[in-house]
């Protein structure tokens, strides 16, 4: 375990350069010139020399030392994968890293290789309030003469999925960092031409969001947002095992980062934003306003998850568009139809049906009744006993003296009355 921040700058070869001619699969080599042959070694010796592989591994990425790196890497498809996380690990605020053997993990698979589960931490400084520790499943073979082992796979599909195993973009695909004021941008090669604009816009987003806020925190003394923007989202949507708000949101999501992912109790290390590439195309006004509806999430942290979505979801887009004039608050072309038959606030159902949208407007304009009838603190103290798991209709009762269907018609009322 190293804690420290890096600062690396390291330039590196292309990835074929070590691609030497006749390795191929995901086998390691040992290098030696032995004609002996591999010999299965005991599960205490494995485990031992494993261990010792992931210090020089962890040891590697604090010295920023590539060689020393593949040092613990097999040939072949392999250490083109590894060289890859290592040149994105190259470029993020690394504050903690470390591997560690987990006790009593390995499992020997056929004579050469053995499977072992891997704790990795990693925390990101400046945005992570805790290190983040995560367990995956790598499997380690000996060399063609039985001299050593080395990492020669880090996927077992069905271990990560029975686990809820999920990897960080950085884990799988070539990224593109770039760094704003308080904000970290996960790029690729196709969607890094927009990193400045993006990153401008959730540094501005950050300070509109907090002064929204109630909690009298300043925007410096909050953890920075880390956000992704990746053409390939395969990764973080492996990540929604933990969303904050609606998880079908298919334009823009807020993970929350567990600091521990075997255990619960450890809480939260950080959140990060989820953006689908197309939104950089929209004009300002509309990525503006998701950029703080996502942020809104983030920020408020813990004190915004859990609760139902009308009011979790409702809050966001309250607080997306504050900071616009009337004339620019656009609404759903279905959202009056739909809010005219609404009886009830929307459910988690109705935020995941062909309706979302209007949902979303018809959740914010009950928000938006709230604060402007009753004042703002009435709206983060029904936000507050919700997530803490209340009753809706008693804390409705106590605190607006209605019932769940008079406020979700008078919420409407209002909306129709704007926008009719």
């Amino acid at each position: 375990m190293w804690t420290g921040r890096t600062d690396l700058r390291r330039v590196l070869a292309p990835t074929l350069a070590l691609a030497l001619p006749g390795l191929v699969g995901l086998s390691a080599c040992s290098g030696d010139d032995s004609d002996d042959a591999p010999t299965a070694v005991s599960l205490t010796d494995a485990a031992e020399e494993i261990g010792g592989l992931l210090r020089k591994r962890t040891r590697a990425v604090r010295d920023d030392d590539l060689d020393l790196y593949l040092r613990t890497v097999g040939r072949g498809r392999i250490r083109a994968e590894q060289r890859m996380v290592f040149a994105n690990l190259d470029q993020l605020p690394v504050q903690t890293v470390g591997y560690r053997l987990v006790e009593d993990s390995v499992a020997a698979d056929g004579d050469r290789s053995y499977w072992v589960t891997v704790e990795t931490t990693l925390r990101l400084d400046g945005y992570d309030v805790a290190p983040v520790r995560t367990r995956d499943r790598w499997r380690f073979t000996l060399g063609e003469h039985g001299r050593r082992l080395a990492l020669s796979s880090t996927t077992d599909v069905a271990w990560e999925s029975e686990h809820g195993v999920g990897q960080q973009p950085w884990d799988v695909e070539p990224i593109r960092v770039e760094e704003g004021f308080d904000v970290l941008g996960i790029f690729d090669a196709s969607t890094v031409g927009g990193a400045d604009d993006l990153l401008a816009a959730v540094g501005d987003g950050r300070f509109d969001v907090a002064a929204e806020l109630d909690d009298g925190e300043s925007v410096a003394d909050r953890p920075g947002t880390v956000v992704y923007v990746l053409r390939d989202r395969s990764a973080t949507d492996g990540l929604t095992g933990q969303p904050v708000g609606a998880p079908q949101r298919a334009d823009g999501l807020t993970i929350a980062i567990p600091a521990d992912s075997t255990d619960p109790g450890a809480g939260i290390a950080g959140y990060r934003m989820s953006l689908d590439p197309q939104v950089l195309d929209e004009d300002d006004v509309v990525l503006d306003r998701l950029i703080r509806h996502e942020l809104t999430h983030a920020i408020l942290g813990d004190r915004g998850r859990g609760g139902p979505l009308w009011i979790t979801e409702g809050v966001a887009e309250w607080v997306s568009v504050q900071r616009l004039a009337p004339a620019e608050r656009r609404l759903p072309a279905d959202a009056l139809s739909v809010g005219a038959s609404a009886s009830a606030l929307p459910t988690a159902e109705d935020f995941a049906g062909p309706d979302a949208a209007a949902w979303y407007a018809v959740s914010w304009w009950v928000c938006e009744y709230i604060a402007t009838t009753y004042g703002e603190a009435a709206l983060w103290a029904l936000l507050d006993r919700l997530v803490a798991g209340e009753e809706t209709g008693t804390v409705l009762g106590e605190v607006l003296g209605l019932t769940e269907e008079q406020l979700v018609q008078r919420g409407v009322a209002v909306m129709t009355s704007t926008y009719g």
